[in-house]
């Protein structure tokens, strides 16, 4: 639990609301957005612990390629609430 950080759990939750918008409401945009930002959040701060060769533990630093993911999926996340808010203002 040492791993699981405010941003981490914040994520989680983010991650919940869309699973729950996307069975319950069936509203597939809204889920993809709330998911979107949530697994970005979670993947942008999660740290792994490895062992070096002496059996110490040590916290791996966060790759390059997780960052650009989760940057990805947050931008991604906001593009989609901007296509959400234009195709509601389409129909009203």
């Amino acid at each position: 639990m040492k791993n699981i950080s405010v941003r981490i759990l914040i994520g989680i939750i983010f991650s919940a609301i869309g699973l729950v918008s996307l069975f319950v409401a069936r509203e597939p945009l809204t889920a993809a957005i709330w998911l979107s930002f949530g697994n970005g959040l979670i993947l942008s701060d999660l740290r792994l612990t490895g062992k070096d060769g002496h059996g110490n533990a040590y916290v791996k630093p966060v790759p390059k390629s997780r960052m650009y993911t989760a940057l990805f999926l947050i931008v991604l996340a906001v593009l989609l609430l901007f296509l959400q808010m234009y195709l509601d203002l389409q129909q009203g």
